[in-house]
């Protein structure tokens, strides 16, 4: 342990001020006296309507971290630009300039949630036994969770955090001395924290704010995929990859669970790319068994106010003092230089055109940003995944919850887990055939030795996989991508169409080269699917160490990144992505 006496005065001290901030709406759960002191020895939480109350408060602070989940995720990506009336500290993020006193990275919004999880796993009594079961584990493992991921985010975003596993309820508990983690350390410590928890099933609390709370918290098995996901970057074990793996497929075959990565999509209806069939967008619009694991809400149940939901607004050109993100010209660039693959039964051939249908459609509800005009020459791009611009002036439509977790993105997570194992083949396959028996049996398609023996976490003869809607994701927007064999395939020509914007190698000798290869699509296809949810700057991160070992440069997040402005490469090529050292 280390001395954090000062550190923890300064950054608790508002926390402790305010009480514990989940039962600021619940009376009488806790008081708070003057001198900051939280009586709390008879608080025991020991009934269902306590502990769902506690949980429901623990989800409503969750709110202010996903817009910072979306800026510090979004804005130091390549994906998103700021205008010229985003504020300083917002365009100061962006440009990597940062410094402590950006209200933005306040940490006090992280550790409100971890203070009050750490109360709640303090109180809560595992030990009530009803019908068998401990009917009060779930909740324990739920809230877990939730400390979990709070803590990935602090860990990723400032590269350390203070370890705390109890409530800081009175100056005394201010004053002790707490560790501080690195973010490597913290990883392996959260893994070994919530894995006891991996089979323990969550509570069934029915609907909460008019939403299914099983949407609302963040499932084990898939948050520990993506922590041994982040342990093997880190340190390259193949161990840790494996786990990954494992256990995004232990999600994807689990009983109850409606597997079809398709099920979603924008496709040109006819061979003339003069029609379109669109439902790729409709995920945003409302949750789905199929697609959704883990959300923030922002139902109006949920907040005071609802238009807290500030991440729409600053996306909307409708004001234009409001209007601060948009699409950058290197995510535009991504989209429309995409090849699009129609195949036509009849016959037998392939019919192509630039550009993924996930992108912009004349159709402004369809896809990931669309353009409005703001006078009779001009128009402006903007993003529509948190909601959409009405520009008959009947104003706006807000989404009302931001995606934490989703089929699409576990599914590109889990292809990059395989590529990491050196099975590029097999990786490549998630995104252009799909996870199914026939993808496995076709030797062009996976090459042999990359499945024999055949991994567990690889087996698409599962009767999960034999479903419809199962195909490579890349055909959520750009096709029949099965049937490309030209643009999106292991080809001279796939290379020389992606080698002077992405660096590839001329030609693929060795499976170094190959894996090299599939880490760039996977970057592609995360940035054509999974666009400005606050995932894309921690992606580039791990991607870019993963990059490092198999070409031995380090500039693969300053090149993505680069791509949206150019000053920044220079200035990210030393690897110094941490927004802050505070």
């Amino acid at each position: 342990m280390i001395n954090m006496k000062k550190n923890i005065k300064t950054r608790f001290a508002a926390i402790l001020t305010a009480g514990l901030l989940i039962f600021a709406s619940c009376a009488d759960m806790l008081d708070t006296t003057d001198n900051a002191y939280l009586n709390t020895d008879n608080n025991r939480l020991n009934s269902a309507n306590d502990s769902l109350y506690s949980v429901a408060g623990i989800l409503k602070l969750l709110q202010p971290l996903g817009e910072r989940y979306i800026l510090l995720g979004e804005l130091r990506g390549d994906l998103t630009e700021t205008t010229e009336n985003a504020d300083m500290d917002m365009q100061a993020i962006a440009d990597f300039t940062a410094t402590a006193e950006n209200p933005y990275l306040s940490k006090r919004e992280y550790y409100a949630v971890i203070n009050n999880c750490n109360y709640f796993l303090r109180r809560v009594d595992t030990t009530i036994i009803s019908s068998g079961r401990k009917v009060m584990l779930g909740e324990y493992a739920a809230v877990k969770a939730i400390r979990a991921w709070t803590y990935l985010q602090l860990g990723l975003n400032f590269g350390k955090a203070v370890w705390l596993t109890k409530p800081l309820l009175n100056i005394d508990d201010m004053n002790g001395d707490y560790a501080e983690l690195q973010s490597e350390t913290l990883i392996d410590t959260l893994i070994a924290d919530i894995t006891p928890y991996l089979n323990t099933d969550f509570p069934s609390y029915g609907e909460i704010g008019n939403f299914s709370a099983s949407y609302l918290l963040i499932p084990v098995p898939v948050l520990l995929a993506d922590l041994f996901l982040w342990q093997g970057a880190y340190t390259g074990n193949a161990f840790a990859y494996a786990r990954a793996a494992q256990l995004y497929y232990q999600w994807f075959t689990a009983q109850g669970r409606t597997f079809a990565p398709t099920l979603f999509r924008n496709t040109y209806a006819t061979a003339d790319f003069s029609s379109v069939s669109t439902s790729w967008q409709n995920m945003y619009a409302g949750l789905n068994a199929a697609e959704h694991v883990g959300v923030i809400s922002y139902n109006p149940s949920f907040v005071e106010n609802p238009t807290v939901y500030q991440t729409a607004i600053w996306c909307f050109p409708s004001n234009n003092e409001t209007y601060m993100i948009k699409p950058s010209q290197a995510a535009i660039h991504l989209w429309q230089n995409e090849t699009y693959a129609f195949y036509r039964e009849t016959q037998k051939d392939v019919l192509y055109v630039k550009g993924d249908l996930r992108g912009a459609h004349a159709n402004f509800q369809t896809g990931s940003y669309a353009y409005t005009p703001i006078n009779d020459a001009d128009s402006v791009p903007y993003i529509i995944k948190y909601g959409y611009y009405m520009p008959d002036g009947m104003g706006a439509v807000f989404f009302p919850s931001m995606i934490i977790y989703r089929t699409g993105l576990l599914c590109l997570r889990y292809a990059e887990a395989l590529n990491a194992l050196g099975k590029p083949s097999l990786a490549f396959a998630v995104l252009k055939y799909g996870m199914k028996p026939e993808t496995l049996a076709d030797a062009a398609k996976v090459s042999p030795d990359e499945i024999n023996p055949l991994p567990p976490y690889c087996d698409f003869t599962n009767e999960r996989f034999s479903v419809p809607f199962n195909r490579g994701l890349h055909a959520r927007g750009s096709g029949d991508a099965e049937y490309d064999t030209v643009y999106y395939a292991f080809t001279p020509q796939a290379l020389s169409e992606n080698r002077a914007y992405y660096g590839l190698p001329e030609k693929l000798e060795t499976r170094q080269d190959s894996m090299a290869f599939v880490n760039v699509m996977i970057c592609k296809e995360l940035a054509l699917e999974t666009a400005f949810e606050g995932n894309r700057f921690h992606d580039l991160m791990r991607l870019s160490k993963q990059h490092e070992r198999l070409a031995g440069k380090g500039d693969f997040l300053a090149k993505w990144v680069g791509r949206r402005k150019p000053a920044l490469e220079s200035r990210l090529a030393a690897g110094n992505w941490i927004m802050i050292n505070d």
